[in-house]
């Protein structure tokens, strides 16, 4: 069973623990941070030396305004570390936290005169814009233009399609009447030809008939003739 005296050192080992576990990774991690400062505009250029003292050799001559990243400092100086990579110790009292005024002038005349450049530029551009708006707008007027043209000669031409599809239509059946007409005097025609025959037929006949009527009459006459003159010469 748990005591309450157990729960106690518990706790307290936690507590340990946890300041342990702090200080081993905050601590490390706060010293180790650098700030960043720059060289202030109080000198023309500063020296960076490889130790804390005057006699110590020039690395390099910084000019205000320069980046510095400081690691630590002591008795004055900062050590710091260039862009570069290279570091160095410079005395304190050349570093600022801020960009020096001068530089940040020249900086933002820089940016200006960057700036106006660009306007003048996009200016430029436009002008170039406009111009190129002017060509395409002349170009879509144009557009439109024949595009009108070509709608009314589409009208026309469905116009003109409508009367020739009349006019075709007026053809065809006027050639399908002139077809039936040429059938019925086909029809009439060979209707008149069989009459026309019928009747040369009956006339023929008719002709015949009365030739032969004629024919049997004479031949009855002429022997009722030859039988009387027998008969009177008898007498």
């Amino acid at each position: 069973m748990v005591t309450h005296k157990q729960n106690k050192m518990t706790v307290k080992a936690l507590g340990l623990f946890s300041l342990t576990l702090f200080f081993t990774v905050c601590l490390p991690s706060a010293s180790s941070s650098a700030a960043t400062l720059y060289v202030s505009d109080t000198t023309v250029e500063a020296n960076l030396r490889t130790g804390t003292q005057q006699e110590n050799r020039i690395i390099a001559l910084l000019r205000p305004g320069t980046q510095l990243e400081v690691l630590s400092e002591k008795d004055g100086w900062a050590e710091v570390t260039l862009a570069d990579g290279r570091t160095g110790w410079i005395l304190r009292r050349y570093l600022s936290e801020r960009p020096p005024w001068r530089v940040t002038a020249e900086k933002l005349a820089t940016e200006n005169e960057q700036l106006r450049a660009q306007v003048g530029t996009i200016k430029g551009g436009n002008q170039d814009l406009l111009q190129k708006n002017k060509e395409l707008q002349k170009q879509v007027d144009l557009q439109q233009r024949e595009l009108e043209k070509v709608s009314r000669d589409y009208e026309e031409l469905k116009n003109s399609s409508t009367n020739y599809l009349n006019l075709k239509m007026a053809y065809e059946n006027l050639q399908k009447g002139t077809r039936q007409s040429n059938a019925k005097l086909d029809k009439l025609e060979k209707a008149h030809g069989k009459l026309k025959t019928s009747t040369g037929i009956r006339w023929f006949l008719s002709g015949a008939g009365v030739l032969l009527l004629g024919w049997v009459m004479g031949s009855s006459v002429a022997r009722l003739r030859r039988r009387r003159s027998s008969d009177y010469y008898k007498l």
